[in-house]
């Protein structure tokens, strides 16, 4: 006979209580998982930035942030906001939503570079002129600053430096010392009667000079110093390119060319970075230290190739000058 004939009462009724039990369980389960999903399993992030801006997580909800920091609530896991404001570059910015916390973020804006036309630009930086000349008092050769009307020293040489080839800035001086000899350089070979023998790079500020590696500076048609005097830019006679040599910790790299034409017009910005125009009318700034190239735009206004590229103090603004206009390019 079947079993089931012989149970209690009690057992049945233990049986539809788990039967109802099992019920409940099938029945509530999408309901719980749905609270969770919706009103439990999130997390926040704080984006800090310049108000107003857009955060838009990729492929998913915008939210307008009229307010900093901007609070965005999300399920949790790691997501792809984009955050954008007008006239400025996107940040793209990968950020986790942790489960009931919060996480701060910092959206950086930079500008769009624009140009537009103004009515004037800033002088060139004033150019600094020295000379070595003999010390009666110290029986030695000093450098002076030839706009100085008392000659006062920056740095002495025991013997005399014939026919000086001097390069100056603010805050540092090249100083060669020259002899009669012949030279071959590099593919395009030219003989010359001049070679260098020595080269010092004085520190202004710290009134010392330090050798320079060999290199004949007779080649150099034109330079310029980076604003802080650690870099020295130059062109030379049997180069296409304008080249660099790394002056900073008081030592010197084997000049390397930055590969930037040396018929281009250029300047030092902030940060010790290149500006240049490339005959396109497109904007570059080459960053030394990274070696690397950054194009600012193509900026057809200009109509005629610039003849001076002057940057502003601060590496925010590149003031252009054609035969005709007068430009500015902002880049904060």
């Amino acid at each position: 006979m079947d079993d089931e004939q012989y149970k209690t009462p009690e057992e049945e009724a233990k049986k539809r209580r788990r039967k109802i039990l099992f019920l409940l369980i099938i029945l509530f389960l999408p309901i719980l998982y749905y609270i969770w999903f919706i009103f439990l399993d999130f997390g926040k992030v704080m984006i800090h930035g310049e108000a107003p801006f857009k955060a838009e997580i990729f492929g998913g909800e915008t939210f307008y942030c009229n307010d900093s920091p901007c609070e965005i609530k999300q399920k949790t896991g790691t997501a792809q906001l984009i955050v954008s404001k007008e006239n400025f570059q996107q940040n793209l910015m990968e950020i986790d939503f942790k489960l009931w916390a919060k996480s701060d973020y910092t959206a950086i804006f930079k500008v769009n570079p624009y140009i537009e036309k103004t009515d004037t630009i800033p002088e060139k930086d004033k150019e600094f002129s020295y000379d070595i000349m003999f010390d009666d008092e110290t029986k030695s050769y000093k450098l002076f600053d030839k706009s100085d009307a008392e000659k006062i020293a920056l740095t002495y040489f025991p013997e005399e430096i014939k026919n000086p080839k001097i390069f100056g800035s603010k805050y540092s001086v090249i100083i060669v010392r020259s002899t009669t000899s012949g030279i071959s350089r590099g593919q395009k070979s030219t003989i010359s009667s001049i070679q260098t023998q020595e080269a010092y790079l004085v520190n202004l500020s710290t009134k010392t000079k330090t050798p320079l590696p060999d290199f004949d500076f007779s080649f150099i048609t034109e330079w310029k110093f980076s604003p802080d005097g650690s870099f020295f830019q130059f062109q030379t006679s049997d180069s296409n390119y304008w080249w660099t040599m790394d002056l900073s910790q008081k030592t010197i790299s084997t000049p390397t060319p930055t590969k930037i034409e040396n018929t281009l017009k250029t300047d030092w910005i902030y940060g010790n970075k290149i500006v240049f125009i490339s005959q396109n009318f497109s904007a570059n700034i080459y960053d030394l230290r990274q070696d690397k190239f950054e194009n600012l735009g193509t900026f057809s206004e200009m109509k005629e190739y610039p003849l001076n590229i002057i940057a502003g103090a601060n590496g925010g603004v590149i003031y252009i000058e054609t035969k005709n206009q007068k430009f500015r390019i902002i880049l904060q």
